[in-house]
């Protein structure tokens, strides 16, 4: 295959990928990151077209290729790089990789870039292999998250493009010094315009599978999530303390849960309406995430019910969590727009042995229940003697 023809696929993979890339930012605008890899596309599109000038014979001036085109080569890793920053949320200033890019331009115009091809290629790949390299350590960081595979996808390419890259340099950097002489060139060429080709596909793949996997995640969180609050709903719940409690039971480390009943909250409804109850759902659900440990696990159990599982925590160290929550809501009140004074009763129940899920929440439920004939605004731990009474 020549190289016209492949600045020709070059051209038709970055239409379609850029076609594919708006309309999916369209559809799903907070993916924002989006718009990066839609300019890393635009960038191999105009690269293209002006090489597939350039190979027709028509003629170009220097400013445009290869000033211009080898620019746009790095600009498309500029944008790969923006992308990825941005879709992982780092933080930190994106302008200077702008800099870079017309720095990169500016720089085709010196003696050392006008001078051969070898030049301008050694002037543009380091600063390309950078790019990749940077790319790989962003993704290695975070490749546990839930978006992994792709990660991993991601650095598997971006390798293959520095490897592709480093032959290529090191090969012209031994013809141009006349230390290694073939009659392959053109070859070799062809195979590296192949190579550009290749990676081309594999990182618009890549593209194509996060953007199908952050909507996968986004369906998934929409059926586990409660819509009002956030948290997890009871759907989800199942599966969820199963799993905690025979992680507890191979670890053989203690887990508790806390049932939280907002106190007296129909005569929220009642008398501020159905608004100010869903604000005082809202309101009681952010407190007790604040107050949460990154490894519990909250779900909405019920219109005002909220039910926490805490791993690895014994039944002393759940009642002072349980009373740190009950004592936070009640010095907390709703500001909606007049204060709104909350209270909540909660039932704990602990387990430092196996249990099924059902038999430790039918605990908890009894220490709530018994809780509220207390009075309310009170914690209370379920015990054989709670059961027995």
């Amino acid at each position: 295959m020549d190289v016209f023809t492949l600045t020709v696929v070059n051209a038709f993979i970055a239409v379609v990928v850029t076609a594919v890339l708006a309309l999916q930012n369209k559809a799903e605008r907070q993916f924002r990151y989006q718009r990066y890899f839609m300019l890393a596309a635009l960038c191999t599109l105009f690269n293209a077209t002006f090489s597939m000038i350039h190979y027709a014979g028509e003629p170009v001036p220097y400013w445009l290729l290869p000033a211009l085109t080898n620019t746009l080569s790095v600009g498309a890793h500029i944008a790969l790089a923006a992308g990825i920053h941005r879709h992982l949320q780092l933080s930190g200033k994106r302008l200077w990789l702008l800099v870079v890019f017309f720095a990169v331009y500016l720089l085709h115009f010196t003696d050392f870039a006008t001078s051969n091809v070898a030049n301008r290629m050694l002037l543009a790949i380091p600063i390309v292999i950078l790019l990749n390299f940077w790319c790989m350590q962003m993704l290695w960081q975070h490749r546990r998250n839930e978006h992994g595979k792709v990660y991993l996808a991601f650095i598997a390419t971006f390798a293959f493009n520095i490897l592709q890259f480093s032959l290529r340099s090191a090969y012209m950097a031994l013809e141009h010094y006349q230390l290694l002489q073939t009659q392959h060139s053109a070859v070799i060429y062809s195979i590296g315009f192949f190579s550009l080709t290749a990676f081309a596909i594999l990182i618009f793949g890549c593209i194509i599978m996060l953007s199908h996997s952050q909507q996968q995640q986004a369906l998934l969180q929409l059926s586990e999530r409660d819509p009002l609050t956030g948290v997890l709903n009871r759907r989800s719940m199942e599966l969820r303390l199963a799993g905690e409690l025979n992680r507890a039971v191979r670890t053989q480390t203690p887990v508790s849960l806390l049932l939280i009943d907002i106190d007296h909250f129909k005569q929220v409804n009642d008398t501020l309406g159905h608004a100010i109850g869903d604000l005082a759902i809202k309101h009681i659900a952010n407190l007790t995430n604040e107050l949460s440990r990154d490894y519990d696990v909250i779900f909405r159990f019920g219109g005002e019910e909220f039910l926490i599982c805490l791993p690895n925590t014994d039944k002393a160290a759940a009642r002072q969590i349980a009373n740190r929550i009950r004592q936070t809501i009640e010095l907390h009140p709703l500001l909606a727009p007049a204060p709104v004074p909350l209270t909540v009763s909660i039932g704990v129940a602990s387990t430092e042995r196996a249990i099924d899920w059902q038999a430790l929440l039918q605990q908890a439920d009894e220490a709530l229940y018994q809780a509220k004939h207390l009075g309310r605004n009170c914690v209370q731990s379920y015990s054989a003697n709670l059961q027995a009474a």
